[in-house]
């Protein structure tokens, strides 16, 4: 399969003396390029009528037709006219006024004898492809190659264009070109999965067959993306099907050296390396997904059991090499079942584990403190334990809250035709990019929103993926998040001190019940008492490490108005930085959000884990205000612009109290969803397209 690739810019510089420039030609590749233009004077600009279309002089033209010298429907020797020159450029206003003087919406012109709109859509001038399709643009005129406009756009990996053109009620997906070739074959051999699931999801067919035999997923295993090949195979392509020289998509793999990526893609979807599909070893399990979360969420209270209890009925010595032993095997013994897990939880970090540790930790905590230690210390510190259970049972509800709860998902277009009125709406406004629109989701992204690849899902007002609730942090659980954190944290607190009282009210076990190694007798005496009940809230209690700094940073950002997304997005963040401000050490940082930009320029060299902290503390607010003094806040404006922030006082209210209710009950109770405050005013955050205006808030 041939390659194909956009023309070389023409100059759009204004020349001194204008001579005839030449049409694009192709270069056999289907390139559209421009010829050196002769170097002898023709005639004066105002008359050359290619040359002011190329330059965008729309008045110019207007003159030029009043005279009669002209007309839109001119053309040079090649069929090229102005609408020609005037697309490819983007002059969109001229290709206006060109369409209602007349001009021809599908003439063919240069040796690509190719459309307007096709050499639009080589230089991605999106207003311009949904102008000249609205004024009659046939997307089915082909160029000499036999490539239409939907072909054009796969071949340029042009996501939003393909979705344009797919909104367009006469344009099939599966339309062929001159050597049998579909847009999702082509898709598939350049190695573009983000056009490829668009035509998946248009319903392109993968059993189609070009001239040669070769189906999509064989293109692809040429290509070897492994993206697409997995793609294809999730979508039902035939894993056996031979092209007309008898090679299947396994011969094809090993001809082009992807084999590797074909086995991992069978694999990842459910198959063995033959292709054949793999059963569930558990002939009683009729859910295979349920059953893996929920393996997996529960798996981490048999591990942590396990492993504490080895740790407290052995020596030191002995103890800890085995249960780390034992650990590391139960580990393993659990990745087993990852090979019949579906392809997005085919790693860990994918499945509920994260969570389960967490739910497995506050598990096996309240199961001591029911068991031991509430019956020794209930009648000594009642005060304390009433305060720990408050803190426990809190941590509890705002914990499941938070993991259950819709984070604030965006809900998708009911149509297709909604959909497109959304897309022409966006080309109208020279906003239909990836910072507005979402390719996934099919949706306007609202300011603040971010499409989260574990959900499949835009969520508005994104914090951050939480592997610990297994959930998003949005706008309707953002609140709930930070209160599981401030009670998780006041309860540890509580722990310990509930720890050392029940330690104190314990009887000293005899000299001969106590065996140490490591620790100083009266540590011994102390650890003697009840091993496994100090390694239970021992394990508990660290996590007041992350607990600490993750609280302090969001209440941060509460008074700063930005969420981790925001305070992240245009930053490359290591793990340690990542793990404080998100509790993960991986971030999800390709997707970028709906709305104007929090941060600095994409193009701004990313910033160090110092720099990071110095934002996040607000120490470069202090240090401009120290050098510039009354000019501070203009120098960080130049520097960043946060257009959420309300100064510290409003920014905690709007978080604090955008609840139903007033007082307490809009701070603890429920909230509409998707509802919040801004300034004070209250919003819906899955429709904010606009700020509100200075005088609302």
């Amino acid at each position: 399969m041939a390659s194909k690739e956009g023309p070389a810019t023409p100059s759009r510089e204004r020349p001194a003396v204008i001579t005839t420039p030449s049409a694009p030609t192709s270069n056999g590749n289907g390139h559209l390029e421009l010829d050196d233009m002769p170097s002898s004077p023709i005639h004066p600009i105002q008359e050359d009528l290619m040359a002011l279309a190329r330059l965008g002089e729309l008045r110019s033209i207007q003159k030029l037709f009043d005279s009669g010298k002209a007309s839109a429907t001119s053309a040079d020797p090649q069929g090229i006219t102005a609408l020609h020159w005037a697309a490819i450029n983007g002059h969109y206003a001229l290709c206006h006024y060109l369409l209602e003087a007349g001009a021809n919406v599908n003439a063919k012109g240069g040796d690509a004898e190719a459309t307007p709109v096709l050499w639009a859509s080589k230089r991605c001038h999106l207003d311009v492809v949904n102008l000249l399709l609205q004024h009659g643009a046939d997307p089915l005129l082909t160029d000499d190659q036999g490539y239409n406009l939907l072909h054009s756009a796969t071949l340029d990996g042009n996501v939003f264009q393909l979705i344009l053109l797919l909104h367009q009620a006469d344009v099939p997906v599966d339309i062929a070109d001159s050597q049998g070739h579909t847009s999702l074959m082509w898709a598939a051999y350049k190695g573009f999965p983000a056009c490829l699931d668009v035509l998946l999801k248009w319903g392109a067919d993968v059993h189609a067959r070009d001239d040669l035999g070769f189906t999509a997923l064989h293109w692809a295993l040429v290509k070897g993306s492994y993206n697409c090949i997995q793609k294809l195979v999730e979508y039902g392509a035939d894993r056996f099907v031979a092209n007309n020289e008898g090679k299947t998509p396994a011969v094809t793999a090993k001809d082009m050296n992807s084999t590797r990526q074909w086995h991992r893609a069978l694999e990842d979807s459910g198959f063995d390396s033959s292709g054949n599909p793999r059963n569930f070893p558990l002939t009683f399990v009729k859910d295979s997904k349920k059953f893996v979360e929920r393996f997996f969420f529960c798996w981490p209270f048999v591990v942590i059991g396990v492993t504490l209890y080895i740790l407290s009925i052995m020596p030191v010595y002995f103890g800890l090499p085995m249960s780390m032993i034992t650990s590391y095997s139960l580990q393993r013994a659990s990745q087993f079942l990852l090979k019949w897990a579906p392809s997005d939880m085919k790693h860990m970090h994918n499945t509920p584990f994260l969570a389960g540790v967490f739910a497995s930790t506050l598990t096996w905590v309240g199961i001591r403190y029911i068991t031991h230690i509430l019956p020794t210390t209930f009648a000594s510190h009642f005060f304390l334990n009433f305060f720990f259970v408050v803190s426990y049972g809190l941590c509890a509800y705002y914990y499941i809250t938070a993991m259950r709860m819709d984070p604030g998902f965006i809900p998708r277009s009911a149509s297709r035709g909604q959909q497109k009125a959304t897309i022409e709406e966006l080309i109208d406004a020279r906003a239909f990019d990836e910072q507005h629109f979402c390719t996934i989701c099919m949706i306007r992204k609202p300011l603040r929103s971010k499409h989260c690849r574990r959900c499949k899902r835009c969520v508005a007002r994104h914090d951050h993926d939480c592997p610990w609730l297994r959930n998003c942090v949005g706008v309707n659980n953002h609140r709930a998040f930070v209160l599981y954190i401030v009670f998780l944290l006041i309860g540890i607190i509580f722990l310990i001190q509930l720890t050392l009282a029940y330690l104190t009210l314990l009887p000293t076990p005899p000299t001969s019940a106590i065996h140490c190694e490591v620790l100083k007798p009266e540590f011994c005496a102390q650890w003697s008492k009840d091993p496994f009940t100090l390694l239970v809230n021992g394990w508990g209690s660290v996590q007041l490490t992350w607990t600490t700094m993750l609280l302090f940073v969001q209440l941060t950002q509460i008074a700063r108005a930005v969420t981790t997304w925001e305070a992240m997005r245009n930053n490359h963040p290591g793990p340690l930085t990542t793990a404080i401000t998100t509790g993960s050490t991986s971030a999800n940082m390709q997707t970028s959000g709906g709305g104007p930009a929090t941060g600095t320029s994409p193009r701004t060299t990313p910033e160090g884990c110092f720099s990071q902290w110095k934002r996040l503390l607000g120490v470069d607010t202090f240090v401009a205000t120290a050098l510039h003094g009354s000019r501070a806040q203009e120098v960080l404006a130049q520097r960043r612009e946060n257009p959420f922030t309300k100064g510290i006082v409003r920014n905690c209210m709007d978080f604090w109290t955008d609840g139903e209710g007033s007082g307490v009950k809009s701070m603890f109770g429920g909230k509409e969803p998707g509802m919040g405050l801004l300034g004070g005013v209250k919003v819906d955050y899955r429709k904010l397209f606009d700020l509100p205006r200075n005088e609302e808030v």
